[in-house]
């Protein structure tokens, strides 16, 4: 068994309720979370102190809240007051990951009252953040953009005349145009099959400071020419390159399956997949190093080779692992 149950010594401290059979209620024994969970569940446990508690009952672990209700009770009226468990389940491994998946939902969240975003998160936010919903329209005279992203939300509309564009659709690639709209500015550049527009969008407070920020997309111009031949209003989703490499695993196909059966190395791996390749553009191969260890090469050659290696750890005095690259 890989976590141990522990029960508290003292049972009178929380006594569970279960209004469905208060009699079986006095049979739940309170447990003490394992200290083998990893530092993901253990966050929630916690920021959830005194909010949370683990039983045994009736051949299975429960989790309560304050109310210490094992069971689902009543229909939420007054006379029956609803009430039950936060979780319930046949395995502390399955315990372990319903709380390490609140914790990526509370970091992802970000705004969580309380909850500290672990430095992974702060480092490498949600990918989806950067994608960007372009909205455009024209009239007899301009073509209007609008474009929202989760992390600023909507910008004003930028105008751009039609005769611009017109002349950038035909227009060798590399030609540039820069255009103003009410304090906004923006780079137009001709691609193969697109237009890249780099906007500067600016905020002027009283005291005569400037802030804002750069926006960068690409638009077919495909999706221009619905616009001007048709008058039609297009939205496009702009999705960014990823920050990620390309990684070709291949070759160590039976080291990733070994992983796999290991819960916890698995969940190291797979972080190490999301957070450790951050080299936009390139591929990664990797290769068996012995153990759950691997070597890896790059196409772009920077740098050349390197090793992607587990390490054992403590964090907040428990039991931590973690990939990390050297080269």
């Amino acid at each position: 068994m890989k976590h141990i149950v522990r029960p508290f010594v003292d049972q009178s401290i929380n006594q569970a309720i279960d209004r469905n059979d208060p009699q079986a209620a006095a049979t739940a024994i309170e447990l003490q979370f394992p200290k083998t969970f990893s530092a993901r569940a253990w966050r929630v446990i916690r920021y959830m102190e005194g909010a949370m508690y683990l039983y045994s009952y009736k051949g299975k672990f429960v989790v309560t809240d304050e109310s210490l209700e094992l069971t689902e009770y009543g229909d939420g009226t007054s006379d029956s007051p609803y009430g039950g468990p936060r979780w319930t389940g046949e395995s502390l491994e399955d315990l372990e990951w319903w709380l390490e998946s609140i914790a990526d939902e509370y970091d992802s969240l970000g705004d969580v009252p309380g909850w500290e975003v672990s430095r992974a998160m702060k480092s490498y936010p949600n990918e989806n953040m950067r994608n960007v919903l372009v909205s455009m329209s024209a009239d007899k005279n301009f073509v209007g953009i609008k474009t929202f992203d989760r992390q600023h939300g909507t910008r004003g509309r930028f105008l751009v005349s039609r005769s611009t564009i017109s002349t950038l659709l035909e227009a060798p690639k590399g030609t540039v145009r820069y255009e103003s709209d009410c304090g906004d500015y923006a780079m137009i550049t001709r691609l193969e099959d697109k237009l890249q527009f780099s906007f500067a969008w600016l905020n002027y407070s009283g005291d005569g400071d400037i802030k804002g920020f750069r926006q960068d997309i690409t638009i077919p111009l495909s999706k221009f020419r619905l616009v001007l031949d048709w008058s039609e209003s297009v939205k496009y989703l702009y999705i960014p390159m990823s920050s990620k490499a390309l990684i070709d695993a291949r070759p160590a196909a039976k080291t990733i399956s070994k992983i796999m059966k290991d819960k916890r190395i698995r969940q190291a791996f797979s972080k190490a997949m999301r957070d450790c390749f951050r080299w936009p553009g390139d591929t990664v191969t990797l290769y068996p190093d012995g153990g759950y260890n691997f070597f890896f090469t790059t196409a772009s050659g920077f740098p050349k080779n390197g090793g992607l290696i587990l390490h054992e750890s403590e964090r907040d005095g428990y039991p931590y692992i973690y990939y990390s690259v050297h080269t």
